[in-house]
């Protein structure tokens, strides 16, 4: 019991009431780390710590029963008794008093108010303030799954983004953070715990502080117990994403593991701009399946366009590298791209996929020359396409090399698509503009480029004009009526606008 109080000693005090079977000795209560307690009840609570130090520069009142008699101690230490340089004075105190009351001054900065509902919530006893139960909560109330072991109640919860912040361990109300295990999959649900110490001997916490746990064979023990339950719930549901170590793990303590559903991402080209980098349901995953991941999306852009244009539909999928080991992922074939090929009717190169060809000029042929290997054999496949961009990742307009075939029906547009998802790449640079103007900048370049490759230079520089009278001049012209811009010898003029009436004229007097 918990009561703010008015003390003819200390004046706004706090008194602390424990009905408990009070202590042997009172010189237990100046010895840090020492709690007058039984060996085994000391060894379960891990009760060590400041104690009655906490106290020492405040002074406090204690009347404390004799343990196992009907008479009492009343104890008196001020500040300076606590710091030894005066007595502690023990007199006799009332008869009959049961077990222990402390009184103890109280601050302005305690905010008892707030301290104790917080103390008390996951306390294993009841705790009475200022005449009122404080209410308590089961510490894994909200958890999905329970277990208890060895004197420890282990939760289960499904894993969020806010794990990581949040006491995981309640030890008789004391919470803190420990380094307990998760497990992580990559399709299916996750888990993290959180544990109730109940009475646990072993399990202790590092002093004074006691915010941080002793790192021995109970605690490592813990973690393999908590693991244990992950993979039972995890063995329990019919199918799983388990990493191939974390499959390993599991089996190895003992917990009958199928292997990992054989499902993955759909492969689909990345962009330079990887804020539109987006996530992709699973698909089941065939023996025929194939795993490409390019070395970049200049690369990827040029090699799924050439797949798409292939008559047989082939199931492509990104590879996960947590998945290796298992049989189903091991025997997937993998796709390496090799080199880019062009021919023309005189000519016929062939380049690395970071180089560019020589000439200029629309080729008759190109192809994507790519590795298809199962880990045991190997074979080429050529892969006729109508487009292939070759150059660096992630570079400038001007730095890479577009070719496209004369049978193409690609459009100044969708080449225009093509490009801006392979190259742009806006910079963070404070110089270099706003996302929204990068963006303008490089699409209003790769329209002029796109537009004189497929069509010619004066369709490329009409259609430039029109762009920039469309967005800087239409709107500022009447909404009605047809008007001409004359340009002659650097000299602009507009025909057909109507005259300035007289009170668009009129100055305000």
């Amino acid at each position: 019991m918990i009561d703010q109080i008015d003390d003819p000693r200390f004046g706004k005090a706090v008194r602390i009431v424990d009905d408990g079977a009070g202590i042997a000795d009172p010189r237990s209560l100046f010895s840090l780390g020492h709690s007058g307690w039984s060996k085994t009840l000391t060894q379960s609570e891990d009760a060590a710590g400041m104690g009655f130090f906490a106290l020492a520069n405040r002074g406090a009142v204690l009347v404390a029963q004799q343990k196992g008699t009907a008479e009492s101690w009343r104890i008196e230490a001020t500040p300076d008794a606590f710091h030894g340089k005066q007595p502690i004075d023990v007199a006799p105190g009332p008869a009959g008093h049961a077990g222990v009351t402390i009184v103890f001054p109280e601050t302005d900065h305690d905010h008892l108010a707030g301290a104790v509902p917080g103390a008390a919530k996951f306390f294993p006893l009841p705790v009475i303030f200022n005449g009122q139960e404080m209410q308590r909560v089961d510490f894994l109330a909200e958890a999905e799954h329970v277990e208890e072991w060895r004197g420890v109640r282990i939760g289960v919860f499904q894993r969020d983004s806010l794990y990581k912040d949040i006491a995981n361990a309640n030890f008789h109300g004391v919470t803190l953070r420990m380094p307990l295990p998760t497990l992580s999959q990559h399709w299916h649900r996750n888990y993290w715990a959180g544990i109730d110490v109940v009475d646990c001997a072993h399990l202790k916490l590092v002093l004074p502080a006691r915010k941080e746990v002793v790192r021995n064979d109970m605690f490592e023990a813990l973690v393999e117990e908590i693991q244990r339950v992950y993979f039972r719930l995890v063995s329990a549901h019919d199918a799983h994403s388990l990493s191939f170590e974390d499959y390993r793990r599991g089996r190895a303590l003992g917990i009958d593991l199928k292997e990992a559903e054989p499902q993955l991402a759909p492969f689909a080209p990345s962009c330079a701009d990887s804020d539109r980098f987006g996530l992709h349901a699973p698909l089941p995953v065939s023996p025929d399946a194939l795993l490409y991941a390019g070395e970049g999306p200049l690369e990827e852009q040029n090699v799924a366009r050439a797949f798409a244009r292939t008559q047989e539909s082939l199931p492509m999928f990104e590879p996960h590298d947590a998945f290796a080991g298992y049989g189903w992922y091991d025997g997937l074939r993998r796709i390496t791209l090799r080199s880019y090929r062009m021919h023309t009717a005189s000519n016929y190169q062939k380049i690395e996929p970071f180089d560019v060809f020589e000439g200029q000029g629309r080729p008759d042929i190109l192809e994507v020359d790519v590795n298809v290997s199962d880990g045991k054999s190997a074979c080429g496949w050529l892969l006729p396409t109508d487009l292939i961009v070759a150059g660096p990742d992630y570079g400038a307009l001007d730095e890479v090399d577009i070719r496209v075939t004369h049978q193409s029906e690609i459009t100044p547009h969708e080449l225009e698509t093509f490009l801006t998802d392979a190259l742009f790449c806006p910079s963070d640079d404070v110089d270099a503009g706003s996302y929204e103007q990068q963006q303008q900048w490089f699409g209003d370049e790769a329209e002029d480029v796109c537009i004189r490759l497929l069509q010619s230079e004066s369709d490329a520089d009409l259609n430039a004009i029109i762009r920039t009278v469309r967005r800087e001049l239409v709107w500022r012209m009447p909404k009605k009526g047809s008007f001409l811009i004359h340009i002659e010898d650097g000299e602009v003029s507009i025909g057909g606008l109507p005259p300035a009436s007289n009170t668009d004229a009129a100055t305000p007097a």
